[in-house]
């Protein structure tokens, strides 16, 4: 996950007396801040994730947005409850705490900060709730990889960044390269748009916006396969597609 620090420091206190506490701004990305074993374990919970959109495939509609919603409700939920709750903090910083970056763990009262799997189950329902399964489940897979080989790639070869961003040419190339090569096994998609959404995911991904990367380049992904079916094929644009007729 490539984009830039979004944590602020809020001053508390007057006079000499006075500090300044960390606060991080929810549902946005964040800097590498694990040790590359620990980066390869996070990763390896995005092929764990890909559960997710065979799910979704295998279950249709509307169940995988039955599931998926509540899912994302409860995650955000907890995600709040550890901000406030020092036991409840506690229990999740023991269990995930090693797979989770820094500024994914502040200290009680410091704001609620939204970790990376909460980011995933909220893009999944957002997917199933805008677009068709036939968008929605080749495309969450698409970016979870590649993603994924983004993060990897970039973080043991990256050398040339993106200007000022913590993004990198490598990272940005293994993204191209793993979705392009993930959306050849996909029929669903014709393989012209499937590749624009791919760059489109790419360019997304690299650069600092303030969400996450798990909830924005698959809809961003999505959007610009859905543009440009409509353009070029004459496809209806399926925008909340998961909404009951």
């Amino acid at each position: 996950m490539c984009g830039a620090d979004r944590t602020i420091f809020v001053p508390e206190g007057s006079g000499t007396r006075r500090k300044f506490l960390p606060v991080s701004v929810p549902f946005v990305s964040s800097t590498p801040s694990l040790p590359y074993s620990g980066e390869l374990g996070r990763k390896a919970l995005h092929l764990l994730a890909l559960t997710i959109p065979l799910g979704m495939w295998w279950g249709g509609m509307p169940l995988a947005l039955y599931v998926l919603a509540p899912a994302a409700l409860v995650a955000t939920a907890a995600d709040v409850a550890r901000a406030h709750s020092t036991s409840f903090n506690r229990w999740i910083r023991w269990i995930f705490g090693p797979l989770m970056r820094a500024d994914e763990l502040p200290p009680v009262g410091a704001g609620v900060r939204f970790n990376g799997a909460t980011c995933v189950l909220v893009g999944a329902a957002l997917m199933v709730l805008l677009f068709p399964l036939r968008l929605a489940a080749p495309l969450l897979a698409m970016a979870m990889l590649a993603d994924a080989a983004a993060a990897l790639v970039g973080r043991r070869l990256g050398r040339h960044p993106w200007g000022r961003q913590a993004a990198t040419v490598e990272g940005s190339a293994a993204f191209v390269g793993t979705g392009l090569a993930i959306m050849a096994w996909m029929p669903a998609i014709p393989f012209g748009p499937a590749a624009a959404g791919v760059l489109g995911g790419a360019v997304v991904e690299a650069l600092p916006l303030p969400i996450n990367d798990n909830i924005r380049v698959p809809v961003a992904a999505a959007l610009v396969v859905a543009g440009s079916e409509a353009l070029f094929f004459g496809k209806p644009f399926p925008l909340f597609a998961g909404l009951p007729a």
